[in-house]
C-alpha cells in the first residue's frame, strides 16, 4: 500500500470516482427538471389553446374573472389524469380554478413561464396556469426513461472507473519504472566503481533526478581520486625529510657524522619543513571546510600589496627578475583578514618567482571591475598549457612532478590561496599564454 504505483493508481480512481459522482448527480438533476418541464409544456401546448380563446371571451363579455371555473366545464376537461385549470391575475394570485383549494394562492415561480398569457383588446387581463399530475408524480412512462437514464449513468460510471483503474496502473507503472531502475543502480552502486553514470528515461524530473545522481557519482569518484591522490602525496612529501632526518640523527648516533653545526642545521630543516607542511595541511583541512576563523578589519589593499612587493624586491633583484606594481584602484578600505591576504599574496610572489627566467618580469596590479577589486600577478617566459591550468589549484600539484619540495615547494600554496580568497567571498583563477602566467583574483568591495 506503501508503494508508489498502488498510491498513483488509487488517486486515478478517487478522481474519476469524484468526477463521475458529481457529473451523476447534475445530469440526474437536470434531466429530471426538465423532462418536468417539458411534460408540463406538451401538455399545455397541446390542450390550452381552446381554453384561452374562451377565457378571453368571457372577460371581454364580464370584465371580471368572477365565476370563470365555468368555463372550464369538468374538472380535468381534456386530460384523463385529472388537470387543473386556473385563472390567476398579471400579479400571479389564482382567481379562479377548477380546484377551488387553489383560489387565493400564488402560482410557483418556476411554472410562471409555462401559464399562458390572456390577452382582451391587446391588453394582458390575466394567466392561464394548467397544472398537471406530472408537476408531481410523472407517468409510468416517464419514470421508467429516468430510471433508464439513471441506469446507464451507473454502467458508465462502472465502465468510466474499470477504464480509469486500467489506465492509472499503465500510467502509474510507466511513470515508477525509471525510478525503480534508478534505485536498482543505486542499490548496486557501493559494490560497483564510482563515477557510474546512468542513463534514465521518463519525465522532465526523473530525467533531471538521474542527472543529479550522475553528478554526484562523478563528484564522488573526484573526491575518492582526489583522497587518494592526496594520501599518497602526503605519505610522499613526508617520506623525503623524514628519510633525511632519520638519516642524519643515525648516523650522529652511530658516529659517522659528527654532532656538528653542519649537520645538525641539516636535521633542523627538515624538521622546519615537516612543521610547515603539517601546518599548511591544517590550514587547508580547515579552509575547505569554511571552519577557519578570519580576523576581518578595515584593509587598504594599495597600501597592503605596496608592502608586500618592497619586501619581495630584493629578491627579485637576486634573481635579475624586474618587478612592478601597478594601481588603477581606488584606496578604499576592504573588510578582509589582512594576514591572510599577505599569505595570498606571498604564495603567488613566491611562485612567479620560482618560474620567471633571469632578465623576466613580474608585473602586479590592481584594478576595479564593477563593485569589485581584481588584483593580478603576472609573469613572463613561463606557460601552463590547458590541461595544467585545470589541475593548478588541486593540492600537491606541481606543474613538473619531478621537482623536488626544496624547489618546486610542497604544492600546498595555491590550494590554501583558492581557499582563503573563497573564504573572502571571492574567486581565483589562472589564465596562460605561450610567454605569460597570469594568476588573478577579486574581491567584493563591500
Amino acid at each position: 500500500m506503501n508503494k508508489l504505483w498502488i498510491r498513483l493508481s488509487l488517486a486515478f480512481l478517487l478522481v474519476a470516482w469524484l468526477s463521475i459522482g458529481a457529473m451523476a448527480l447534475v445530469v440526474q438533476r437536470t434531466t429530471e427538471v426538465d423532462f418536468r418541464q417539458y411534460i408540463n409544456q406538451r401538455n399545455t401546448s397541446a390542450n390550452s389553446q381552446q381554453q384561452i380563446d374562451r377565457l378571453q371571451s368571457y372577460y371581454a363579455e364580464h370584465q371580471s374573472w368572477a365565476g370563470a371555473e365555468s368555463v372550464f366545464g369538468l374538472r380535468g376537461e381534456g386530460n384523463g389524469r385529472g388537470a387543473v385549470f386556473s385563472v390567476a391575475g398579471m400579479n400571479g394570485i389564482i382567481i379562479a380554478s377548477t380546484d377551488q383549494s387553489f383560489v387565493g394562492t400564488v402560482i410557483p415561480p418556476e411554472s410562471i413561464s409555462l401559464a399562458s398569457r390572456l390577452t382582451v383588446d391587446g391588453q394582458a387581463v390575466g394567466l392561464l396556469y394548467r397544472r398537471t399530475p406530472g408537476e408531481q408524480a410523472l407517468g409510468s412512462a416517464e419514470i421508467a426513461f429516468l430510471n433508464e437514464a439513471n441506469r446507464t449513468l451507473g454502467i458508465s460510471g462502472i465502465v468510466v472507473s474499470l477504464l480509469a483503474v486500467a489506465i492509472g496502473v499503465v500510467l502509474s507503472w510507466l511513470l515508477v519504472r525509471p525510478l525503480k531502475d534508478l534505485t536498482h543502480i543505486i542499490q548496486d552502486f557501493p559494490g560497483k566503481k564510482l563515477g557510474q553514470q546512468v542513463t534514465v528515461g521518463g519525465t522532465v524530473e526523473t530525467k533531471a533526478l538521474a542527472q543529479a545522481f550522475n553528478d554526484m557519482s562523478f563528484q564522488l569518484a573526484e573526491a575518492e581520486s582526489l583522497r587518494q591522490r592526496m594520501a599518497a602525496d602526503i605519505a610522499h612529501e613526508l617520506r623525503t625529510p623524514v628519510s633525511v632526518l632519520r638519516g642524519h640523527l643515525e648516523a650522529m648516533r652511530d658516529g659517522i657524522f659528527t654532532l656538528d653545526q653542519e649537520h645538525m642545521a641539516v636535521a633542523h630543516e627538515q624538521t622546519l619543513y615537516l612543521g610547515r607542511l603539517v601546518d599548511d595541511l591544517r590550514v587547508l583541512t580547515l579552509a575547505e571546510a569554511k571552519h577557519l576563523p578570519l580576523n576581518m578589519t578595515a584593509v587598504l589593499l594599495n597600501d597592503l600589496v605596496s608592502d608586500m612587493v618592497e619586501r619581495f624586491r630584493p629578491l627579485a633583484i637576486d634573481a635579475n627578475v624586474k618587478l612592478v606594481f601597478i594601481t588603477s584602484a581606488p584606496s578604499i578600505p576592504l573588510r578582509a583578514d589582512a594576514q591572510r591576504l599577505q599569505q595570498v599574496l606571498g604564495n603567488l610572489l613566491t611562485n612567479a618567482l620560482r618560474h620567471t627566467p633571469s632578465d623576466g618580469e613580474i608585473s602586479v596590479t590592481i584594478g576595479q571591475v564593477e563593485d569589485r577589486i581584481v588584483l593580478a600577478v603576472k609573469n613572463t617566459g613561463s606557460h601552463l598549457s590547458p590541461d595544467e591550468t585545470k589541475h593548478v589549484f588541486k593540492p600537491f600539484w606541481r606543474a613538473s612532478e619531478s621537482r623536488e619540495h626544496d624547489t618546486g615547494g610542497s604544492g600546498l600554496g595555491l590550494a590554501i590561496s583558492k581557499q582563503l580568497i573563497e573564504l573572502h567571498h571571492g574567486k581565483m583563477w589562472v589564465e596562460s599564454t605561450s610567454t605569460e602566467v597570469k594568476f588573478a583574483f577579486d574581491l567584493p568591495i563591500r
